[in-house]
């Protein structure tokens, strides 16, 4: 059911500890001041014992300061800090260390090629660090997700709802699901085995029936949340609506605080639909300037923006109108 759908078998964790060691880049790419290289798999420790200028492993989960070395030449790459993770209490459950560089683009190339010559050890696979973790049982599906979320998130909100599910708040709710209906099944079954032998009370099947609507709505509830998770993972897509030259595209610009939308005199002219996107009190919104709405025109270009338009809306989860100060009362009618 919930929770055991969501983990990976045993022998898909003995499957990829079988693949070798890997190594790969845990810090964003780019020139920065620190890049972190993490290596994963059995000949982890015959890895810190190839690169560093010490004859045995650091204390497990300690960062020591070490001279590091290309596995090929002998010759110093950097000097940086090691930390080693010995299994199964580490991220993907297996041997690992990291090593901590400095972030130029020369030094984790060196790395890297150092890494790469050493026998039974390739570069990662996107995101298999993390497929490591989920195959030896460290995270489940929910987690995976929410840890993809957490590096992701953009805005307040994004992170507290990716921390949640990244802590495992999403897995502890299927798994109290699950465990009420398992305890729904038992009783109906027990009350098939013995209900004659032991004269059991009809009463069992009528909680048992209370338990599952409860569970029925719980579950539809937990559906039925019309999107939020969504909407915080991708943002909220908000359309500006109105007739032509009613101040859409200024009030975009304005949000935006720059030129996002072409604003003149002449109506019409916003064609084609503008998005931006925007950290409003925590939460990602897409604020999308639109084609003036009006009944008829014979510009075909404007005519194909207000049919595009009107499509968005179909798509939008928030809609705000722009009038004219003139024309409030005939909207207030």
């Amino acid at each position: 059911m919930f929770a055991r759908a969501i983990r990976a078998p045993l022998k898909l964790a003995r499957y990829y500890s079988s693949r070798g060691t890997i190594f790969g880049l845990s810090s964003g790419s780019g020139k920065c001041g620190v890049a972190v290289i993490r290596v994963s798999g059995d000949v982890s420790s015959d890895v810190v014992l190839r690169k560093t200028s010490s004859d045995k492993l650091p204390a497990a989960r300690q960062a020591v300061l070490r001279r590091i070395l290309h596995s090929r030449t002998a010759e110093t790459i950097d000097r940086g800090l090691v930390l080693w993770f010995p299994g199964p209490h580490s991220f993907t459950g297996e041997d690992c260390v990291e090593f901590h560089v400095h972030g130029g683009a020369a030094v984790v190339s060196a790395m890297y090629d150092s890494l790469g010559s050493i026998d039974g050890v390739r570069l990662a696979e996107p995101g298999e660090f993390t497929k490591r973790a989920f195959y030896a049982g460290k995270m489940d599906l929910t987690e995976v997700e929410g840890l993809a979320d957490l590096i992701e998130a953009e805005t307040e909100a994004q992170r507290k709802q990716a921390l949640l599910q990244a802590s495992g708040e999403l897995s502890k709710l299927y798994n109290e699901m699950r465990s009420r209906l398992v305890r729904c099944i038992a009783n109906v079954e027990a009350y098939i085995d013995f209900a004659e032998d032991q004269d059991v009370d009809d009463t069992v099947l009528q909680s048992v029936g209370e338990d599952v609507a409860t569970l029925v709505r719980d579950i539809s509830t937990h559906l039925n949340d019309h999107r939020r998770g969504e909407r915080l993972r991708a943002g909220v897509r908000t359309a500006i609506i109105g007739a032509p030259n009613v101040g859409k595209s200024s009030f975009v610009n304005l949000l935006s605080n720059r030129k996002v939308s072409i604003v003149t005199n002449v109506a019409g002219t916003t064609r084609d639909i503008i998005e931006s996107h925007h950290d409003i009190g925590g939460y990602p919104v897409i604020l999308a300037d639109t084609a003036g709405l009006r009944a008829s025109t014979d510009d075909v270009v404007e005519s194909e923006g207000i049919s595009r338009a009107k499509d968005y809306f179909q798509l939008a989860d928030l809609l705000i109108l722009m009038i004219d100060s003139e024309d409030l009362q005939r909207y207030l009618q």
